[in-house]
Protein backbone atom coordinates (compact mmCIF):
# COMPACT_ATOMS: atom_id res chain seq x y z
CA UNK A 1 0.00 0.00 0.00
CA UNK A 2 0.91 3.40 -0.83
CA UNK A 3 1.38 6.15 2.15
CA UNK A 4 -2.02 7.36 1.09
CA UNK A 5 -3.99 4.39 1.51
CA UNK A 6 -3.86 1.81 4.19
CA UNK A 7 -6.03 -1.22 5.13
CA UNK A 8 -7.76 -2.23 7.86
CA UNK A 9 -9.77 -4.91 7.55
CA UNK A 10 -12.95 -3.87 5.46
CA UNK A 11 -11.79 -0.17 5.97
CA UNK A 12 -9.56 1.74 3.55
CA UNK A 13 -8.33 5.42 4.89
CA UNK A 14 -6.98 7.82 2.52
CA UNK A 15 -4.36 10.14 3.57
CA UNK A 16 -2.87 13.14 1.92
CA UNK A 17 -4.10 14.76 -1.22
CA UNK A 18 -5.06 13.15 -4.72
CA UNK A 19 -3.16 15.48 -7.32
CA UNK A 20 -3.02 15.05 -11.44
CA UNK A 21 0.84 13.58 -9.97
CA UNK A 22 -0.97 10.36 -8.38
CA UNK A 23 -4.81 9.66 -9.15
CA UNK A 24 -3.95 6.91 -11.13
CA UNK A 25 -2.08 5.58 -8.90
CA UNK A 26 -4.08 6.16 -5.91
CA UNK A 27 -6.92 4.78 -7.97
CA UNK A 28 -5.58 1.80 -9.03
CA UNK A 29 -4.79 1.06 -5.52
CA UNK A 30 -8.04 1.60 -4.19
CA UNK A 31 -9.68 -0.51 -7.46
CA UNK A 32 -7.40 -3.72 -6.35
CA UNK A 33 -8.74 -3.45 -2.87
CA UNK A 34 -12.41 -3.06 -4.22
CA UNK A 35 -11.89 -6.27 -6.39
CA UNK A 36 -10.43 -8.35 -3.30
CA UNK A 37 -13.25 -7.37 -0.84
CA UNK A 38 -15.55 -9.73 0.31
CA UNK A 39 -18.04 -7.66 1.73
CA UNK A 40 -18.40 -3.18 1.34
CA UNK A 41 -15.77 -1.22 1.57
CA UNK A 42 -16.04 1.39 4.04
CA UNK A 43 -13.70 4.45 2.98
CA UNK A 44 -12.73 6.46 5.55
CA UNK A 45 -11.28 10.34 4.55
CA UNK A 46 -10.64 11.90 7.93
CA UNK A 47 -6.41 12.02 6.73
CA UNK A 48 -7.20 13.98 3.56
CA UNK A 49 -5.31 16.95 3.60
CA UNK A 50 -7.19 18.61 0.23
CA UNK A 51 -10.62 17.74 -1.32
CA UNK A 52 -10.61 18.34 -5.28
CA UNK A 53 -12.73 16.89 -8.14
CA UNK A 54 -10.04 14.48 -8.62
CA UNK A 55 -11.21 13.58 -5.37
CA UNK A 56 -14.52 12.80 -5.81
CA UNK A 57 -13.88 11.48 -9.47
CA UNK A 58 -11.39 8.48 -7.36
CA UNK A 59 -14.63 7.88 -5.12
CA UNK A 60 -16.79 7.51 -8.06
CA UNK A 61 -14.51 5.04 -9.93
CA UNK A 62 -14.25 3.00 -6.50
CA UNK A 63 -17.62 2.89 -5.79
CA UNK A 64 -18.50 1.49 -9.72
CA UNK A 65 -15.85 -1.12 -8.74
CA UNK A 66 -17.33 -2.32 -5.88
CA UNK A 67 -21.11 -1.97 -7.41
CA UNK A 68 -19.76 -4.22 -9.98
CA UNK A 69 -18.43 -6.90 -7.30
CA UNK A 70 -21.86 -6.81 -5.74
CA UNK A 71 -20.51 -4.83 -2.64
CA UNK A 72 -21.76 -0.92 -1.93
CA UNK A 73 -18.65 1.62 -1.27
CA UNK A 74 -19.55 3.55 2.01
CA UNK A 75 -17.73 6.93 2.95
CA UNK A 76 -16.81 8.04 6.36
CA UNK A 77 -15.32 11.84 7.12
CA UNK A 78 -16.05 13.22 4.12
CA UNK A 79 -15.09 16.94 3.88
CA UNK A 80 -17.40 19.31 3.03
CA UNK A 81 -15.74 20.13 -0.25
CA UNK A 82 -16.36 16.74 -1.33
CA UNK A 83 -19.94 17.14 -0.44
CA UNK A 84 -20.37 20.31 -2.26
CA UNK A 85 -18.91 18.88 -6.04
CA UNK A 86 -20.74 15.63 -5.91
CA UNK A 87 -23.94 17.79 -5.06
CA UNK A 88 -22.87 20.47 -7.69
CA UNK A 89 -22.43 17.64 -10.10
CA UNK A 90 -25.62 15.45 -9.76
CA UNK A 91 -23.39 12.89 -8.06
CA UNK A 92 -24.34 12.69 -4.76
CA UNK A 93 -26.22 9.95 -4.52
CA UNK A 94 -23.54 8.10 -5.81
CA UNK A 95 -20.97 8.15 -2.93
CA UNK A 96 -22.94 7.34 0.08
CA UNK A 97 -21.98 8.22 3.61
CA UNK A 98 -21.78 5.78 6.43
Amino acid sequence: MSDMLARDGNCLRLSGAITYDNADAVCAEGIAVMEQAATAVVVDLTGLTSASSLTVAVLLRWARTAAVRGHQLQLANVPERCRAIARVSGLADALPEV
